[in-house]
Parts: structure tokens; sequence; C-alpha cells
């Protein structure tokens, strides 16, 4: 595999201004949002983070939509991981000889670059993209980097993400298989990141972000 780093957390919302008000309130504005993505059934922006990756806010209302549907599946929350790589096509074709099933098998031409999807029953519990980003995608903001995360709180970037699985050892050895990236104990290094998983007690999926942060009592 050709993946070298985690791109982005995408999170489903309900209410975009609500939860956009609510981040700016940390000094952890959202920015670049968009209006026009998902056939106009969408709004969404991003929140960096710091270390090369982002929140993706997404409110979406076309009942055919992925995160629509997880929306009233699961609720608001965490809805996959973003694994960028520099050979998506490669990529794809190792995961189909490995009898991995992709979403509608193919790679799609978005604005956010060249995507593909495993889905969370054929991954470890979670949706799961690989992107290659091409000329019209986001990427991080040279004018962002080395600059804080946010205007009120110490944080300086993102270190891992934890997703709650049925079985450790299992998941674990299935997302090394899949992706080529190693797991110790549970905790499998996304390049920038880390992915951290968990013995479930409800539902799998998806449930926290861990910024590090050099102000922790103040924060």
């Amino acid at each position: 595999m050709t993946i070298f780093r985690l791109q982005h957390i995408g999170t489903a919302v309900r209410d975009f201004d609500k939860v956009s008000t609510r981040f700016k309130q940390l000094g952890l504005p959202t920015r670049d949002f968009r209006n026009d993505q998902g056939r106009g059934f969408q709004h969404d922006s991003r929140i960096l983070l710091g270390n090369e990756c982002w929140l993706h806010i997404v409110h979406n209302w076309n009942p055919e939509a992925r995160v629509n549907q997880f929306l009233t599946r699961e609720g608001e929350g965490l809805e996959h991981l973003a694994l960028e790589s520099d050979d998506i096509e490669a990529d794809v074709a190792r995961l189909k000889e490995l009898g991995i099933p992709m979403f509608e098998d193919k790679i799609f031409d978005a604005n956010d670059g060249y995507e593909a999807f495993v889905f969370p029953d054929d991954a470890i519990g979670f949706t799961i993209e690989l992107i290659q980003p091409h000329v019209k995608s986001w990427a991080y903001p040279e004018d962002a980097r080395g600059e804080p995360v946010s205007s009120d709180l110490g944080v300086t970037r993102a270190v891992e993400v934890r997703a709650a699985v049925d079985d450790v050892a299992a998941s674990s050895k299935k997302f090394e298989r899949m992706f080529g990236l190693q797991a110790t104990d549970g905790v499998i290094s996304l390049g920038n990141a880390s992915l951290v998983l968990v013995p479930s007690e409800e539902k799998t999926g998806l449930t926290r972000v861990a910024l590090q942060t050099a102000t922790l009592d103040q924060d």
C-alpha cells in the first residue's frame, strides 16, 4: 500500500451552524465553507488540526447519501477516516485482490480528490476512505503550517483517533492486511497521528479525537 498519512476525519452533523458556532467558541473556527457539494444537498467545512489533517464537518440532507444515512442510523458523530495515498489505483487493486468489497467497485473523481470507500462491515466497524489529491482538492493551507491551531486553547495537533471494535486483535490484523499499516497492541500509526482500537462496550465505530495541548489546566 502507498498510504502515508491521515488526511481528514469526517464527521456528520444535523445542525451545521450550531456546530460551527460551538467550535468557534473554542477558538477552532471552521473554514472553506461549501454549499455546492453532494449535488447541492450538503453544507460542509473543515477545522484544521495542526498536523496536516483536518476535521471535515458535513451536514447532508439527501436520503440517498452516505452521510445522511449515517445520521439516520447512528446519529451525529465521527463517520469516517480518510487515508491519503499517492497511488490509489494500486491500493484499490490490492484490496480487490484481498477480496475486500469497495463501494460501487470504483474510484470516484470527486472535488476532494480521487476517492474510494470501504464500508464498515467490510472494514473494521467504520468507513475508511482512500483519497489521492488532485489539482482541485483541498490541501493543508500553506499559510496555516506552523501556526497555532486554536486562538484560545493551547492545542498543537491531533494525536489520535479512537475506535471501538468487537475484537481488538482481529481488527488489528485485518487493518494490517488491508492497508499495510502495522498495529502494535491495538495502536496503528497513520503517519501523522495514531488510530487506537479499544474493545466495544455497546457499538462499534469511531468514538474520539484526541488533541494535544501545551496548556491543559488553562484549557
